[in-house]
């Protein structure tokens, strides 16, 4: 589910969508298999659900819960628009769900798209709104619209596809209702297993306080059934269902224990799991929250791209002090801080020495008699930086190669000093650029 194989992401989906089972874990369905209802209570509310698929396509399941959760994906990285638009290609969409590039599956993923689309859903006091702090009842397809480029004839799929999803799972998003799933996980599991591990870890979480998260649940089999949509309601052949995606979650660490207590439609499983996700630094979400990025995207990026996030925020700072606007502000914003290092956006005209300055250690210095001075301010920084670069005649590329705790030293020395001070600062440090240039 990435485009970094080698790297742990950790995606977000609505914690709605698996707590209710939409999507069917089963790889394949009954032809005739187009519709359901089921009814359970939710946090002590009575709830209902009814869905109603295409006679072409029948209910959502299998592959769909792999396409689904990439479109949720794709809606963060796009900076979580309110319009609730998402635009790709077929092949990153491939590429996002662990597939190869072929024409078998553009036309898998391509009916995949379709089957979400056609399927309505009803559900009655079920449905938790984040941002009212309410359940409510809620009709609505998890993808409202569809839009490829190309004619519906080109089976090898559209070169740009735009989804619109329902307002219902977008504003949840922007308002933190989610929960994470492990890439490194699912590369691990396959099908039904991959589903039903996103099933299983949105029960564990709190529906109305979605970041607490238990160890151990305990569930019925008939309603753990319902929640991983399948379409049986025989306990054996539930059981025999399960036994197999069990065995692959306790292979890979993530269940710990697995028991099935009672008998016949009165069974209980009780699940005991591994290790916990980790979650991403507080100050590097703040960071992204104070350029506007949704708490969710935030969360993400600060977890995906640790390294990345400071100097990247600084970076964003930089080229929209100088005046660029965006088309969209959260999306580059996101951008600049994915690609940080890689060359694609460059600093402004001295901004760039002037973060270092910002981020390099103070050298230390000998104890003086005098009251500390207080520590440089941005305006400081930035006539320091003028005054190197310009009154003394001395170029950034230059300045960039020496250590930049000798950056700082003559920083220290010419802020606030006498002219005889800076003019003995920058001698020297006009010996240190000779020496530097000639090695």
């Amino acid at each position: 589910m990435s485009n970094q194989p080698d790297q742990e992401v950790v995606l977000r989906e609505d914690l709605n969508v698996g707590q209710l089972g939409l999507i069917s874990i089963q790889r394949k369905i009954a032809p005739d298999y187009t519709s359901w209802q089921v009814a359970f209570e939710r946090a002590g509310i009575p709830s209902e659900i009814e869905c109603n698929g295409a006679q072409k396509y029948g209910v959502p399941h299998g592959i769909d819960n792999d396409s689904y959760l990439a479109l949720q994906e794709l809606y963060i990285e796009q900076g979580c628009p309110e319009d609730g638009r998402v635009g790709f290609t077929m092949y990153r969409l491939l590429q996002m769900c662990g597939l190869d590039d072929s024409g078998a599956n553009r036309r898998m993923m391509r009916q995949s798209l379709e089957r979400l689309s056609a399927t309505q859903y009803w559900i009655s006091g079920a449905w938790r709104s984040h941002e009212d702090d309410d359940w409510v009842t809620a009709g609505f397809r998890l993808i409202e619209k569809l839009v490829f480029t190309r004619a519906r004839k080109d089976t090898e799929g559209a070169k740009l596809i735009t989804v619109t999803l329902p307002r219902e799972l977008t504003r949840n998003i922007r308002n933190g209702y989610f929960k994470p799933v492990s890439t490194a996980l699912l590369r691990q599991l396959g099908q039904p297993a991959r589903a039903a591990y996103r099933v299983l870890d949105a029960l564990r979480h709190d529906p109305v306080e979605p970041q607490s998260r238990t160890v151990s649940l305990q569930i019925s089999l008939m309603d753990l059934a319902q929640r991983c949509g399948i379409a049986s309601d025989k306990p054996d052949k539930i059981r025999r269902t399960l036994d197999p995606i069990h065995q692959d979650l306790l292979a890979t660490g993530y269940l710990h224990e697995v028991q099935v207590t009672g008998r016949g439609r009165k069974q209980m499983v009780s699940y005991q799991f591994g290790q916990p996700l980790a979650e991403p630094e507080a100050e590097l979400v703040d960071l992204l929250v104070g350029l506007k990025v949704p708490v969710v995207a935030a969360r993400k990026l600060a977890l995906d791209y640790p390294q990345n996030v400071r100097d990247g925020v600084a970076q964003a700072r930089a080229i929209l002090a100088r005046g660029y606007r965006p088309h969209n502000d959260v999306g580059f914003v996101l951008d600049v801080v994915r690609s940080y290092g890689n060359g694609k956006y460059a600093w402004p005209e001295g901004a760039r020495l002037l973060r270092l300055l910002e981020a390099a250690p103070a050298r230390p210095r000998p104890p003086q008699p005098e009251m500390p001075e207080a520590p440089p301010s941005s305006e400081d920084l930035a006539r320091t930086l003028a005054f190197l670069l310009k009154a003394e005649g001395l170029r950034r590329e230059d300045l960039a190669r020496l250590p930049l705790t000798t950056l700082q030293d003559v920083r220290g020395r010419v802020l606030g000093r006498s002219p005889e001070d800076r003019a003995q600062a920058v001698a020297e440090l006009r010996t240190l650029l000779a020496a530097a240039a000639g090695t």
